[in-house]
């Protein structure tokens, strides 16, 4: 008895320890298309990105997609990353990241930081051995104010999930 009690004070404590990454990011500076504003929600206990709005370029076409009826959607209103999964850290893994500037998918890692920031990490490999490692912080919703009209509703965001899917190399 003393031990099933232990094994459920641990089981609540992850509960309540559980880390949530939704929210919306300002990412880094210095990619092709510039600094953007993305969100992260979850669905069916996974986590997904897409693009909100860019802030310094405007959105690109798909247009080296594999799939021709592919080819025209927009990098901003569609997931690109999808897939994360927390693990026994907190850090989210598992996850994939569709680059619409060369048509090609990563795999993906977040770390969450202190201070409201993630490291958002893209690889070559799924050792990420090849690997690169973005700072990205969480908006505030004061600041999110200011882009509250980008957002999508998740239902909307659905079938790009699949898209995305779908357009990986």
């Amino acid at each position: 008895m003393k031990h099933l009690m232990i094994y459920i004070l641990i089981a609540f404590a992850n509960v309540l320890i559980a880390k949530n990454i939704s929210g919306v990011y300002l990412t880094h500076k210095g990619t092709e298309g510039g600094q953007s504003i993305v969100e992260i929600f979850e669905y069916n206990g996974k986590y997904f990105i897409y693009g909100m709005k860019n802030l310094e370029a405007n959105p690109i076409e798909d247009s080296c997609n594999k799939n021709k009826e592919l080819q025209k959607r927009k990098s901003v209103g569609n997931v690109f990353a999808y897939g994360y999964e927390e693990d026994s850290k907190g850090n989210f893994v598992n996850g994939l990241i569709y680059n619409f500037y060369n048509c090609k998918t990563y795999h993906g890692k977040i770390i969450p930081k202190d201070n409201d920031t993630i490291s958002f990490i893209g690889a070559i490999d799924s050792y990420y051995i090849i690997s690169l490692s973005y700072e990205w912080k969480q908006l505030t919703p004061n600041e999110i104010k200011e882009y509250e009209r980008y957002r999508i509703p998740i239902q909307d965001l659905i079938p790009t999930i699949h898209d995305t899917m779908r357009s990986r190399k």
